[in-house]
């Protein structure tokens, strides 16, 4: 017995280093990962607008179904460079209406597209300073949610809730990521590349966003603030963001503020925004989660939105998982006038991650 206990101590002394060696060579190499997600899900969906009823049916849906390529080349002891290109995929046709063969717009996507959309894209630095992304890119502020949106690219997506969300993607970004202990600081900046008139923006920096919290363990509370060249005209031309979540044995809640426009506007757009989520593990697979936002927006017709979501997933694989949910958006104008919307949707999904 002693014997074989010794046998594979040696063997696995001998080959640790051999892992951590090809692991040092795959970054020197630069060889590139490929990975993907295939989200889908099929169920009921019913929308009515001002009093009428506009969609009632049941849909089967591509959210944010993706695939990319991302990698690490060594450049020294200390640096490497990075680089990542990720797509959109829709899994659900190509955008034409099956009743009349009609093209339609669908999940960002244009009428007859072929159902690509680009996501994160970058080449970057990466050493003991963080790292710094140059591309298209997730803002700060976007990524300071964290873990607090349970229902991300659903019909609960906290981006569903109201028009000014915060979730922004941009082009022509500089990034930078740090990181010290459980502290986390980010700072991007992207020119508006305009060129036409005395208010153009056509500075190094027209778009900037930062966030700086601390994220380790079960707590994580970052605070975001991203500030938009407004060309003379914009009546806001901010929007702030608090979120935070804590996890505490089997259970998670999460709580978001946030005030602002997420782009410049001439028109009185503000929207103040009050977030809880809440999940907990049942038995080892399951996880039961839910959601609430309401949004006062702040325009000249004002209008208050609530998006309530319930939902269960279950996971059936280390990267795959069903799930059954229910979400309602409910938004009243409070003006006085008959321009109410409603949008609710029940039914499963699937998720499976490569």
């Amino acid at each position: 017995m002693n014997n074989k206990l010794i046998t594979l101590a040696v063997a696995a002394a001998l080959t640790a280093p051999v892992a951590a060696q090809a692991k040092d060579e795959k970054v020197k190499d630069g060889a590139p990962t490929v990975y993907g997600k295939v989200h889908v899900s099929y169920g009921s969906l019913e929308e009515i607008d001002s009093g009428t009823t506009t969609v009632d049916n049941w849909q089967f849906r591509s959210h944010a179904s993706r695939f990319g390529v991302k990698g690490e080349r060594a450049l020294s002891d200390s640096l490497s460079a990075t680089y990542k290109f990720e797509w959109e995929v829709n899994l659900d046709g190509n955008n034409s209406d099956p009743a009349t063969g009609a093209g339609v717009a669908e999940g960002g996507d244009s009428a007859g597209s072929s159902g690509f959309s680009r996501r994160n894209m970058y080449a970057g630095l990466k050493g003991g300073f963080g790292e710094l992304r140059f591309g298209r890119h997730d803002t700060p502020l976007k990524m300071a949610q964290g873990k607090f949106d349970q229902f991300g690219d659903t019909d609960a997506d906290l981006k569903n809730a109201g028009d000014e969300d915060g979730e922004n993607r941009l082009d022509n970004i500089l990034a930078y990521l740090g990181k010290s202990g459980g502290f986390k600081y980010q700072l991007a900046v992207a020119p508006g590349e305009d060129s036409a008139g005395a208010t153009a923006d056509d500075g190094p920096a027209d778009t900037i966003s930062a966030a700086f919290g601390y994220s380790e363990g079960p707590l994580h509370v970052m605070v975001a603030h991203d500030s938009y060249a407004n060309g003379g005209n914009a009546v806001e031309d901010s929007l702030t963001r608090v979120v935070g979540t804590y996890k505490f044995g089997s259970m998670q809640i999460g709580a978001l503020v946030q005030s602002g426009v997420e782009a410049p506007d001439t028109a009185a757009a503000k929207e103040d925004w009050i977030g809880l989520s809440f999940s907990a593990k049942v038995g080892s697979n399951g996880k039961i989660k839910a959601q609430y936002i309401e949004v006062e927006d702040n325009r000249t017709q004002p209008l208050e939105s609530t998006l309530l979501a319930i939902g269960y997933d279950h996971k059936v694989g280390k990267k795959t998982k069903i799930y059954a949910m229910y979400s309602n958006l409910d938004e009243d104008d409070t003006s006085g006038n008959t321009d109410d919307f409603e949008k609710s949707f029940i039914g499963v999904g699937f998720i499976t991650k490569f």
